[in-house]
């Protein structure tokens, strides 16, 4: 059996909201029979997380929704074996050059084969046109309004009471911005471009430091607050995994853009605005 207390120190100090509070932590479990096992390597780990992602890859070509919350299931148990590698390295203190090489390019692999194989998915499930039902919308309305949607003027309950027509082709330029959004993500986090305010760590008594501007603390603020905001590995496969899951392929692709355009602006501005990278 290996050292318990030094395997849990391999859990990573530092991680991602989703690893921290649940990848990480299960990973960590399911190290436990096989972290003395020598002839497994984290290499290993990762190329069979690579595999996993691209088992999950397979059924979202398919584009029906069993084989949709199949693939949700898979992406979280790809991340989830993603952890262990890492994991197993620190344990191990068995690092190398290749090896972190090698989990990148897997995670970048697993990116693409995401996207590219749930747009396909889509647009074979919906050759020309599709529909953006509205109903649920609708319904979450009357929930969070104690039942008063029909209060709501004519115009607007009609809009929600019916659904959009769009062209199935325009998942492809979407799939396209979402997966541009996670590798954006990772050239920022790989750029140390973390929010960090910037302030000096021990000022001495006679320098008078320059306040940090109302905006950037409330930006901080909100992107400390708001896990998801931060988009780590692990937020982004707990999107991935919880839109498919309930079938919503377009919504996903739409959400990923949404965030990267935001993040292709707020971080060069904020880091201009005065916030240093926090490794």
């Amino acid at each position: 059996m290996p050292d318990i207390n030094l395997l849990r120190s391999a859990i990573k100090a530092k991680d991602g909201w989703w690893a921290s509070k649940f990848s990480g932590p299960l990973a960590n479990r399911l190290l436990e029979p096989i972290a003395d096992i020598q002839a497994i390597t984290p290499n290993h780990i990762t190329v069979f997380s690579l595999f996993i992602g691209l088992g999950a890859g397979w059924y979202f070509l398919r584009g029906d929704e069993l084989s949709l919350f199949i693939g949700a299931v898979l992406v979280q148990l790809s991340f989830t074996v993603d952890c262990m590698d890492g994991q197993l390295a620190r344990y191990r203190k068995q690092y190398s050059k290749f090896g972190a090489w090698l989990d990148r390019i897997s995670d970048r692999i697993k990116d693409f084969v995401y996207f590219f194989t749930l747009a396909w998915g889509f647009f074979h499930q919906h050759p020309e046109h599709f529909q953006i039902g509205l109903n649920g919308l609708g319904d979450l309305i009357c929930i969070l309004m104690s039942k008063k949607f029909f209060l709501l003027p004519v115009d607007l309950q009609v809009f929600f009471m019916h659904s959009i027509e769009l062209p199935s082709w325009i998942i492809w330029p979407l799939a396209m911005i979402a997966s541009f959004t996670v590798f954006l993500i990772d050239y920022y986090v790989n750029q140390d471009m973390k929010l960090e305010p910037n302030l000096p760590v021990n000022p001495s008594p006679d320098v008078t430091s320059k306040k940090p501007n109302a905006f950037l603390i409330f930006a901080l603020l909100v992107y400390k607050k708001i896990p998801i905001l931060r988009f780590n590995i692990g937020e982004q496969a707990l999107l991935i995994s919880l839109f498919c899951a309930f079938s919503s392929v377009f919504f996903l692709n739409l959400v990923f853009a949404c965030l990267g355009i935001f993040y292709a602006f707020i971080w060069p501005i904020l880091k201009l605005k005065g916030l240093n990278p926090e490794k």
